[in-house]
């Protein structure tokens, strides 16, 4: 089967590298085996079109050094790609934003959309009139599709589907489960660097109340405000940057953390959640319906959000409980064995020949 994803996202790329572009690699290397894979991102400084483990990527738009440029010439560029080249394969995927839609619907009838977060509102508040096309676009665009994957039931209630579509969560790397759970002397916030969304400056305030280092790990377009922010707590000892992470180096910082702080104001399903599940550690999560599940799971306890003082409170609890920590760790580790990279795959894949055969009838 020949499967054609268009994503802005890239894990290489320096403004927006997250969940989504994680997601696309992690399933698509283990399906490449199988079928004939394009991936077509938003292009960045310093990309080149490459081939790895049989997966095609390539990209499109500016490589001039602006997020907005960027993303806006992606869309264009994209457009013209899926107009040309769809009809060669057999399954188009668009992972949609609302700053780049493709409109692969309109060359494909049969195209899939997969939706990660919606913001809503949020587009008003950041852009005040000129966020008005974004809500628009995100409210109306998904419905021009046939077919729709969603990470979450969260998000395919926020993106008004009901019961349409299906529900495909993210995973995590099996080798997380063989973390043997060590614990270090420091509390760990890892993900995209974006102050607003991840809450970070709600992190920052807490810090101060909490006798305990904070190691932030990750990257994206905040990076340099993150470390202004910080800077005080950097000084005093109490937080220390260790910059974009993956592989054994991100596995030893969970597995060695104490807990995992995840303020975020709106998400979608951030993949950190889940591999600190996997890595036996307990999560402090704001209390936004997305992140809910790992209260529920008992992996995870929440704060209201962007209150610092509640969110110390609970940092302080779980630092000063180690049987609490513990316990919460097992519940965890039970509740993401079943979210492999792996077994995702195999759903995706699933799904996906599904779809192409009713293309070829």
């Amino acid at each position: 089967m020949k499967i054609l994803h268009l994503i802005y996202d890239h894990v290489g790329n320096p403004w927006v590298g997250g969940g989504g572009a994680v997601r696309a690699y992690e399933v698509y290397r283990r399906l490449a085996d199988r079928h004939e894979i394009t991936v077509v991102c938003g292009a960045y400084p310093g990309a080149v079109h490459y081939n790895e483990e049989n997966v095609s990527y390539t990209f499109v738009g500016t490589r001039h050094n602006n997020y907005m440029l960027s993303t806006f010439c992606y869309a264009a560029r994209a457009i013209s790609y899926v107009r040309k080249y769809a009809p060669e394969y057999d399954v188009v995927v668009e992972d949609f934003a609302p700053y780049n839609p493709v409109f692969s619907f309109f060359y494909r009838r049969d195209a899939v959309i997969q939706l990660h977060q919606r913001e809503g509102l949020r587009h008003l508040k950041k852009y005040t009139l000129l966020g008005i096309p974004f809500f628009l676009i995100e409210k109306y665009y998904p419905r021009f599709f046939k077919n729709t994957v969603t990470i979450s039931e969260m998000s395919r209630s926020a993106f008004g589907l009901g019961e349409r579509g299906v529900v495909i969560p993210n995973g995590f790397e099996r080798t997380l489960l063989e973390q043997k759970g060590e614990e270090g002397n420091y509390m760990l916030f890892l993900g995209r660097l974006h102050i607003g969304q991840k809450g970070l400056d709600t992190l920052c305030e807490a810090l101060r109340l909490v006798d305990c280092r904070l190691v932030i790990a990750g990257g994206g377009k905040d990076e340099s405000r993150v470390i202004s922010l910080f800077s005080n707590a950097a000084a005093a000892g109490r937080a220390e940057f260790a910059g974009f992470v993956s592989g054994p180096r991100k596995g030893d910082l969970l597995g060695k953390c104490l807990l995992m702080v995840v303020p975020s104001r709106y998400e979608g399903q951030p993949l950190t959640v889940i591999e600190a599940a996997a890595c036996g550690k307990p999560v402090i999560v704001s209390d936004i319906p997305e992140l809910k599940y790992a209260v529920d799971a008992g992996f995870g306890i929440s704060f209201r959000t962007g209150d610092a003082r509640a969110l110390a409170g609970k940092m302080e609890m779980l630092l000063r409980d180690a049987s609490l920590r513990r316990e919460m760790g097992r519940s965890g580790r039970a509740y993401a064995r079943n979210f492999t990279w792996d077994r995702i795959a195999e759903e995706y894949e699933k799904y996906l020949l599904g779809i192409g055969r009713e293309a070829s009838r």
